[in-house]
């Protein structure tokens, strides 16, 4: 297991990796060519529809993992169907209800970030774009299948016709609202490969019709614990969504949208460790599912010693921004250096759930998403109070400091249940 683990993370890490270049390069370039506080727009402008979508996205990869491998691994063909059909009718579902909110809701969040008419409007378009958004379940059909490859391609292609989507509108000195419907384009796109790829894998590995004699009362439950996993891992993702979109909407509700630009961008170069968080946690929950039914003893000890190789690795690049940090950011723009701090600090944070990332997916694994989750609101409440209290008084380093004490208030909790779970299921 540990050996395709390893593989998996590499192949995934690798076009992750990739794509956290490309973004971050479109990011710098679009700071590069447009007014600080123009930037700061279209990066709220996007978090906007981040949020929305986030707030109403079920992550339904989660359960296609979660219960379509047994299925998948015993030929139970016609659950398995089962599965797929009710949770791709949820992504369809909440794909359409995310985009009427996003437009509905734009003159609301025009009200709270001080945009004019022509921001609320752009807001209610832009929001177009989350229904390309339907495709957990291809998602998870690729982890099913152990294509781990297939998805490390598809974290490439919106970064990569990001950078040369926003490259050319910086050669040709584009003003802001083509920057806006590049963005917005090449997240689509990248969206829209994914539903089509896992559809495609499907296709691949079984003969049946996914629609074929579907009937609405299958729906009801498909597995035994389907509908309470869906539920915790909603209320998950909102939790995680907190500090990742929403906190940059605060940045901007409080300090204006040139702080929140600030904070974006530090945002964006501390993805090199939140997306290896990611990585490692989706990458670890289908062999540590599959190893949690084997009962091969492999998830009593892989997750701690992935835990103390992933933070050890973090905080050697905290180390590495606290030097080169400021002339990184200075090379966008000197106007950019005051987020050097911030970035450090963030790193800091993210390098905490690199640790807990392997954790995370072992207490999944064993079937403890519920406590994950009681875990994850006494960290964002953590999070939103300091965040709140600080940034008025520190500016920019309050919601650094924020992250750093959510992070390990998160991981300390992470492992003492992981701790007590594997020592009981060994004894």
């Amino acid at each position: 297991m540990l050996k395709r683990v390893l593989r998996n993370f590499g192949v995934v890490i690798r076009g992750r990796g990739i794509a956290g270049v490309f973004s971050v390069l479109a990011t710098g370039l679009m700071a590069n060519a447009l007014p600080v506080t123009e930037f700061g727009l279209v990066i709220l402008l996007h978090t906007y529809v981040m949020v929305i979508r986030g707030a109403l996205n079920f992550r339904t990869f989660e359960a296609v993992v979660r219960f379509g491998i047994p299925l998948n691994d015993s030929g139970d063909e016609t659950r398995f169907r089962t599965l797929l059909r009710s949770t791709m009718m949820i992504d369809l579902a909440s794909a359409l209800l995310a985009t009427v909110v996003g437009v509905l809701a734009a003159p609301l969040a025009g009200y709270f970030l001080h945009w004019d008419a022509e921001m609320v409007t752009w807001a209610s378009l832009y929001s177009l774009f989350i229904l390309s958004t339907a495709n957990g379940t291809p998602n998870g059909v690729l982890r099913v299948y152990d294509r781990f490859d297939a998805l490390g391609v598809q974290f490439t292609v919106a970064p990569a016709l990001r950078l040369i989507m926003v490259a050319a509108a910086w050669a040709a000195d584009a003003p802001m609202v083509v920057f806006m419907v590049l963005w917005g384009s090449a997240f689509a796109i990248g969206h829209l490969y994914m539903l089509v790829r896992g559809l495609m894998e499907l296709k691949a590995h079984n003969e049946f019709s996914l629609w074929s004699g579907f009937r609405w009362k299958e729906l009801k439950a498909p597995e035994n614990d389907f509908w309470n996993f869906v539920g915790v891992v909603y209320w998950q993702t909102n939790i995680d969504l907190l500090p990742k979109h929403v906190s940059v909407l605060l940045a901007g509700g409080l300090l204006g949208p040139a702080a929140a630009g600030l904070f974006r961008l530090a945002r964006e170069f501390s993805t090199v460790l939140t997306q290896p968080a990611v990585t490692l946690r989706e990458v670890l929950f289908p062999d540590l599912t599959r190893s949690f039914h084997a009962e091969d003893g492999g998830i009593r000890s892989i997750p701690f010693k992935t835990a103390v190789i992933a933070g050890g690795a973090g905080l050697a690049i905290v180390l590495f921004s606290l030097f080169f940090g400021g002339p990184i950011l200075g090379i966008i723009g000197t106007e950019y250096v005051p987020a050097a701090p911030l970035l450090s600090m963030l790193l800091l944070a993210a390098s905490f759930d690199l640790a807990s990332a392997s954790l995370r997916a072992a207490a999944y694994a064993m079937g403890k998403a519920g406590t994950i989750l009681r875990i994850h609101v006494a960290g964002i409440i953590c999070y939103v109070a300091l965040f709140f209290l600080l940034t008025p008084l520190t500016g920019l380093a309050g919601p650094g400091l924020a992250a750093i004490l959510a992070s390990l208030l998160a991981l300390g909790l992470t492992s003492r249940l992981v701790a007590r779970i594997t020592s009981r299921a060994g004894g």
